[in-house]
Formats: C-alpha cells, sequence, structure tokens
C-alpha cells in the first residue's frame, strides 16, 4: 500500500475504538486517526499550513495496537509528504537535524572502504563514529576477523529527510548511496543503527540487510564477563523486527546479563522521545515518550542498541548501548565508559575517518562525491 493510499484507508477503515489513543498525547490532544483522516481529506485548500503532522513521532505504537492493522503513523507521515509537495514544510526547527544529515553525507565525513572481493560491508550509520568510535573500532575489528574482506561505509541514510516528507530529496541521497553499493557489488549490509536497518530494508532493493546484533549473537564471541540485571529498551526501527530484538537479549545473556522486561517491551516498546523529529516541533510531546520510557523502567536500569535512544534516555536513568556493554563491559558500569557529544562528536567522525584512510589502503575507497564522480 502507498502512502497516499494508508489516508483513505485509515479514512474508510478505522472504527474509531480508541485503543491507539489511549497512550498518545499526540492523538489525544487532536484526536482519533479516523477524525484526523477525514478532515484531512475535507480541507484541501489548508493542507501546505498543516503543522500538527510533523508532531508526530512516527513510532508506529498505533499500528502495533491496532486491531484491524492499520498504520496511522503512515497516515501522518503520508501527510508531511502532502505539505512538502505543496511547497511547505521547510520549518526553521529542522535547520538542525537538516544540517546533521547533510554533513554525514558529505566529503569531510564520508568514506567507502571496499577491499578486493569485498560484498559485505558495515554501516555504523551517523552517530556511533562520533558518540563511540573506541566501540566501533573494536566492532569493525571483531567483524574483519569473522567475515573476509569485510568493508565499512561511513554516510547517512537520509532518515531525518525522509521522515520529514522530504521524498523528493531522500530518494536522491539513498539511491546515491545504493547505487554506489550496487556498483562496487556489495551484497549485504550490516548496520549498528535501527533506523538505518529499516531504511535499507524498506528501500535497499537488492541489498540483503541485518544488523549487527543479530551477526553478534550468531558468533557466540563473548564470554560472561557481568552478573548483573538490565531491562531492555527496543528502538522503534525494529518495532516489528523479532529477529533483532531477541538477538540483542540473547547478546547481552552471553554476557551474563539477566533481562528484567518492562510492561511496554519489543512490539509495543514506547519511542524514547526522539521519534519522527517530532521534538523538534514540539519538545513537550517528545518529552511524554522519554517520561513513560523512564517512569515504566522505575529502579531498572536500561540498556538499548540505538545510540540516540540511548542518548535520550541516558539524562534521566543510566542507560547502555548494547555494544559498549559487549566490548567494555566492566568500563561502562563503573562509568568510566568515555560518550561523546557534540562538537566533539564531529571531531571523532574525522579521525575515525582519517584512521581509516591510513589502515585500509588496497581496493575500492574515497568520498561519497569521489565515488560519483
Amino acid at each position: 500500500m502507498s502512502l497516499l493510499l494508508s489516508i483513505e484507508s485509515i479514512a474508510e477503515e478505522c472504527v474509531n475504538c480508541g485503543i491507539c489513543g489511549k497512550e498518545c498525547s499526540f492523538l489525544q490532544q487532536y484526536g482519533s486517526p479516523l477524525n484526523l483522516a477525514l478532515a484531512w481529506r475535507a480541507e484541501d485548500t489548508r493542507k501546505e499550513n498543516a503543522v500538527f503532522p510533523f508532531e508526530c513521532s512516527l513510532c508506529g505504537l498505533c499500528h502495533a495496537v491496532c486491531p484491524k492493522d492499520l498504520d496511522p503513523s503512515s497516515m501522518f507521515l503520508a501527510m508531511r509528504r502532502q505539505v512538502v509537495q505543496k511547497g511547505a514544510g521547510l520549518f526553521a526547527q529542522h535547520r538542525s537535524i537538516r544540517a546533521y544529515e547533510k554533513r554525514g553525507s558529505s566529503a569531510l565525513f564520508s568514506w567507502f572502504s571496499f577491499p578486493p572481493n569485498c560484498h559485505t560491508i558495515l554501516f555504523p550509520g551517523c552517530s556511533l563514529p562520533g558518540s563511540r568510535p573506541r566501540t566501533l573500532s573494536r566492532l569493525f575489528q571483531l567483524l574483519q576477523e569473522t567475515i573476509p574482506d569485510v568493508g565499512i561505509v561511513l554516510d547517512c541514510c537520509t532518515k531525518p529527510s525522509h521522515d520529514l516528507g522530504d521524498t523528493e530529496h531522500f530518494k536522491k541521497m539513498f539511491g546515491e548511496l545504493s547505487a554506489i553499493l550496487k556498483r562496487y557489488l556489495i551484497k549485504k549490509v550490516l548496520v549498528a543503527c535501527p533506523n538505518c536497518y529499516r531504511i535499507f530494508q524498506e528501500y535497499g532493493e537488492g541489498i540483503e540487510v541485518q544488523t549487527v546484533y543479530e551477526h553478534l549473537s550468531f558468533t557466540k564471541h563473548f564470554d560472561r564477563h557481568l552478573d548483573k540485571e538490565l531491562t531492555v529498551h527496543d528502538p522503534c526501527g525494529v518495532r516489528f523486527s523479532s529477529e533483532v530484538q531477541q538477538s540483542v537479549r540473547d547478546l547481552l545473556s552471553q554476557q551474563g546479563v539477566s533481562v528484567n522486561e518492562m510492561e511496554h517491551t519489543r512490539m509495543l516498546s514506547f519511542c524514547c522521545g526522539e521519534g519522527g523529529s517530532a521534538g523538534f516541533m514540539r519538545p513537550d510531546l517528545a518529552k511524554t515518550w522519554t517520561r513513560k520510557r523512564v517512569e515504566e523502567a522505575g529502579e531498572k536500569e536500561i540498556a538499548s542498541y540505538c545510540a540516540g535512544c540511548t542518548h535520550f534516555l541516558g539524562g534521566s536513568v543510566p542507560t547502555y548501548h548494547v555494544l559498549d556493554l559487549c566490548f567494555f563491559p566492566q568500563a561502562v558500569l563503573s562509568g568510566r565508559q568515555k560518550v561523546s557529544k557534540a562538537p566533539f562528536t564531529y571531531w571523532n567522525r574525522f579521525c575515525f575517518k582519517r584512521r581509516l584512510k591510513k589502515e585500509m589502503e588496497k581496493g575500492v575507497f574515497g568520498s561519497r562525491e569521489q565515488l560519483l564522480s
């Protein structure tokens, strides 16, 4: 089903049961998906002035609980796209996230390194190289031991533009990325970011995508270094990916971690507050999600596998990235594991790229700009 048709499906099939709105502050404020779909369909001349679709976190919990398997979050994304198509949707509040995305694909920070006979690459995403370069280095070293001729790509999947409804820009940028991978016969992408996983899964036609958590859980590389009880926060990007969710729990178990699940977990997980760039327009609604997650965790410390989720939740409750727990378990739990924040993240990304250029001198390599020329 196309996203534009999703508006029609909500308008015609939603029974207004109210289940999706019970725990969503956005829907509680603006009304049911049915009423919003009917109003949107009837008010075509006012769509270019619509702001409310950009206040939804696009987290997909509404889809997960819908008894008719409808997806209101796709409807709000479709609305965003229509606003952009009408020449609006370029809000000043989004300048910082658009700039962050642009830097990720720039000649300064992007880097593609394909050793000879490379068919699998690591795609760490934008956050990990900046916030956790030591963890990323250890991850890549392990992959080099277990996967012959593995490559690495530092770039952005352009999910922010996708979620902001800027379809034309997203298709251009992700299309360039996919074209480079296919030109050099890359068959499989290993991702560390759940959002990158979702983008490659939905749009990476002909390219297999797998999370590093699945790969690492299969290799059973880690010993039981910990005797710790944690709860797990599942990111929205893998809400419907049970294999990814289970692989994270398997990894934690291999480390000796006992998982004490929250009520809203796996498919029913709450958003951390970062989803859909909603916080740029309505920080109060975004903070509602963060507060719900923290309150449900209670006294339990959290493990997650998204750098963004870990950052958002970490301001309120101790939250650890699963990869940090895998490679530096004692340092993490003792508070000695360094996690960088902006602007130092950009320096880390630049240094990581520079180190790759020195260490991987065979095969095909270059920035996005260089490989497209």
